[in-house]
């Protein structure tokens, strides 16, 4: 068997000058330098393969083609290949599941012209006659491999370079350095320019679309969907930066002293994260391809709480019937009226000295304000300061993290929390880079929609809870770890959010491609089935 690194064209080229030329294959060995055997091989390969030049002396591709060899024993037998149609056609699931063509050139033909004509020494006409081509084709194939370094003194082998097409120039081209480089800046230039389409472009620059679509291409353009980011004011950006320069010095060890809590609406029949489904062309409306689409509200929010040590409860808000809320309200009520005098006397204390000004000063004249909202005491007393004051135990430095939102601003509130002795830490509004629980809800809400976004309350509260306990600390630490990264970042670009958000060293999670286990990424359907 011939070995392995031989290309086509010396197999060509040995055939012609044993075969043809009627060099002994000792004197080809020699010549080309290989041994003797491997020559005795490649022609008795073209021999079997069916060459014989008083038929027709032209090599084909396979005369002098590698030999197929069998490999390992096949692994997909037809028993495994009909059992993964049936699992991908088998229903909705099944369908989401998670080419290779190599292509050659011949150029034994030209190999073997220029092995008879350059080593064997025979007339181009006669190689034309031989091979029945025109004989202006063999004076070219002889006259492109000296041009492109063939000389059989120096090296006789054939290598691909001599005897390959050359690159032939085509039409001249239409898009100009001028035209691309308009393009580009029309597409960098703002906003407006990153969402127009190709055929828009085209016009502008007066070129076809495809040219539009090529030239993007090779300067590495794609269309994705744009990122997405909160909408920031000057003065949130002012917050942030604020915030940010005064927790730059912090270290890790005072970011896991935090408690994040946050709250995040549910919505029924609501996916996340992208989902594909296996079907062919004509399955597009199998029941188990289409994905039904309804009309979305929010069934429910759900709340939840942890630190980098442990993971604290959660809380699922229950539908308020009439007799509930007015309830809810007359107690508001008398928490409200015993506490606004008091917050007002405290207001009008605090801001006396700056109000007896004799000198007008510009602005809105300050008038005092009362939060009304209920501080979400269902939350609070019963479920957060018991899980504060269980952190405090390890770790005596525990803050909790809140949102601005006007129920944990209410001055009730404000009282509990000092009563039971724990911290609260200033939030920046819109600024969830700066929560680490955030990255959680789209965790949850991938989760809680593996096998099909839940249809139903039950359904979905069942879903939540479950995914809510199986929730790794590994991706809580995480989360909390990238934390010091992004207060970095914010005062890079002065409390802006233009920066991708994550740790600085990436991911280190592990991938795993070994057969029969699955990776990190996949999961089994056995674990949400009792769902169902």
């Amino acid at each position: 068997m011939a070995r392995e690194e031989y290309s086509v064209e010396t197999r060509a080229q040995i055939v012609a000058l044993v075969m043809i030329a009627k060099m002994k294959p000792q004197d080809v060995a020699i010549l080309l330098n290989i041994p003797r055997v491997s020559v005795y091989q490649i022609v008795q390969r073209a021999k079997e393969h069916g060459y014989d030049p008083t038929v027709n002396p032209r090599i084909e591709h396979e005369h002098v083609a590698n030999n197929t060899r069998s490999g390992r024993p096949k692994v997909v037998t037809e028993a495994i290949e009909a059992s993964i149609i049936a699992s991908i056609t088998k229903d909705r699931a099944g369908r989401e599941k998670s080419a290779e063509y190599l292509a050659y050139e011949a150029v034994e033909t030209r190999a073997q012209i220029v092995a008879l004509v350059m080593i064997a020494k025979m007339k181009p006409q006669d190689v034309a006659i031989l091979l029945n081509i025109p004989r202006v084709s063999v004076y070219q194939i002889v006259q492109r491999a000296k041009e492109h370094g063939y000389d059989p003194t120096v090296n006789p082998r054939i290598e691909h370079e001599h005897v390959a097409n050359n690159t032939r120039s085509g039409r001249p081209k239409v898009v100009t350095e001028a035209i691309e480089a308009s393009i580009i800046a029309s597409i960098t230039k703002d906003r407006a320019g990153r969402e127009k389409s190709a055929e828009y472009l085209a016009y502008e620059a007066g070129i076809s679309e495809s040219s539009v679509l090529r030239l993007l291409k090779l300067n590495s353009f794609n269309k994705c969907k744009p990122t997405v980011k909160p909408g920031l004011t000057d003065k949130m950006k002012q917050a942030r930066l604020a915030f940010a320069l005064e927790h730059q010095h912090w270290t890790l060890e005072d970011f896991k002293n935090i408690i994040w809590t946050d709250e995040t609406s549910v919505v029924l029949g609501h996916w996340r994260g992208s989902n594909s489904v296996w079907r062919r062309s004509f399955e597009c409306y199998d029941s188990t391809v289409i994905r039904r689409r309804f009309k979305k509200a929010c069934e429910f929010m759900f709340w939840g709480c942890f630190s980098y040590d442990a993971k604290g409860p959660y809380h699922i808000y229950q539908k308020e019937n009439t007799a509930a809320k007015k309830k809810a309200e007359k107690e508001l009520q008398i928490i409200n009226r015993d506490r606004e005098q008091a917050a007002r006397e405290e207001w009008e204390l605090n801001n006396t000295f700056s109000r007896l000004q004799l000198r007008p000063r510009r602005g809105r004249k300050p008038n005092f304000k009362f939060t009304t909202k209920n501080g979400k005491l269902e939350i609070l007393v019963p479920k957060l300061l018991p899980f504060a004051q269980e952190c405090k135990r390890s770790r005596p430095g525990t803050i909790v993290m809140e949102d601005n939102a006007p129920a944990h601003a209410h001055f009730h509130q404000k009282e509990i929390y000092s009563f039971h002795d724990v911290q609260r830490l200033p939030w920046p509004g819109n600024s969830p880079d700066l929560n680490a629980i955030e990255p959680t809800w789209f965790w949850l809400k991938k989760r809680t929609t593996l096998q099909g976004a839940p249809g139903d309350r039950k359904t979905a509260v069942e879903a939540w809870e479950k995914a809510w306990e199986r929730l790794p600390q590994h991706h809580i630490q995480a989360w909390v770890e990238r934390i010091p990264f992004h207060i970095q970042e914010i005062i890079r670009l002065e409390g802006g959010n233009e920066y991708p958000e994550g740790r600085p060293q990436g991911d280190v999670r592990s991938r795993c491609r070994r057969k029969g286990v699955l990776s990190f990424r996949a999961y089994l359907e056995d674990e949400w089935e009792d769902l169902e």
